[in-house]
């Protein structure tokens, strides 16, 4: 008997925050996300931090430069938004 894959997938969600030197990624809990005031598909980082029993001080110890918001959909990664941390302003 072979499996196949159903035809319809919930689509997953991660965060990827890129730091100086390492990458993390986050699971989402679809629960957690939401369609924000301008239609968009969002989830808020914080909520993703403490899910992950992370804060937004180890956010800042590994020294974040860019978080990625992503779609993952029939295994296909897809970048819905993506947020650069300008620390030196």
């Amino acid at each position: 008997m072979q499996l196949t894959k159903p035809e319809y997938f919930q689509p997953e969600y991660i965060y990827v925050i890129k730091g100086r030197n390492q990458t993390i990624r986050l699971d989402v809990e679809n629960a957690d996300v939401l369609i924000n005031a301008d239609g968009m598909i969002d989830c808020p980082i914080d909520t993703v931090l403490r899910k992950n029993e992370y804060t937004f001080n180890d956010l800042n110890s590994w020294s974040a430069e860019e978080i990625q918001f992503i779609l993952i959909k029939n295994d296909d990664e897809q970048i819905l938004r993506t947020v650069k941390l300008n620390v030196n302003l």
